[in-house]
């Protein structure tokens, strides 16, 4: 019972990091270290497209990186399960979603581009997809670190014999 709770707050713990805490290191990333540093050949507006939907590329790779050295303190296979909560409520959501009269025709093309390409483009459902992006991120920076796919691995004795 003890391990099950375990396993579920360090699951948890990891979720709040790939989704929620990517979103406030974003923020602080913009607003506090490159605000200042590139202020003089960017506008404000060009610093914040960066960031903005639908693709969010700036939080998708610090989530990548979160992933990826997220093994460094808490050791386990939490972080290869945080993309099926944002998964489920992003399905829940497109299934359950009613697009306005002003839509034609409805159909999941329509749904799908409601959702991921932003029509219209106010990417009115990043609350949805940016937990999505930045949890499947994550998981995949977990992957590659598991996969020590950006490590020089040396051969063990053993292998040699």
């Amino acid at each position: 019972m003890r391990s099950s709770m375990r396993w579920v707050g360090l699951y948890v713990l990891h979720l709040l990091t790939a989704t929620l805490g990517v979103m406030l290191a974003t923020g602080i990333l913009l607003n506090v270290i490159l605000k200042p540093l590139m202020q003089p050949w960017m506008s404000h507006a060009q610093l914040i497209s960066v960031a903005n939907g639908p693709y969010y590329a700036l939080e998708v790779v610090l989530a990548a990186l979160a992933g990826y050295f997220s093994y460094v303190r808490f050791k386990g296979n939490y972080r290869f399960w945080v993309w099926i909560l944002p998964t489920v409520y992003l399905a829940t959501k497109m299934i359950l979603w009613i697009p306005s009269s002003v839509v034609g025709n409805y159909n999941w093309g329509t749904t799908l581009a409601h959702f991921f390409v932003g029509t219209p483009p106010h990417y009115p459902e990043g609350n949805v997809t940016m937990p999505f992006y930045t949890s499947l991120s994550y998981t995949l920076g977990a992957l590659c670190d598991a996969g020590n796919v950006f490590r020089f691995q040396r051969p063990t004795e053993d292998a040699g014999r």
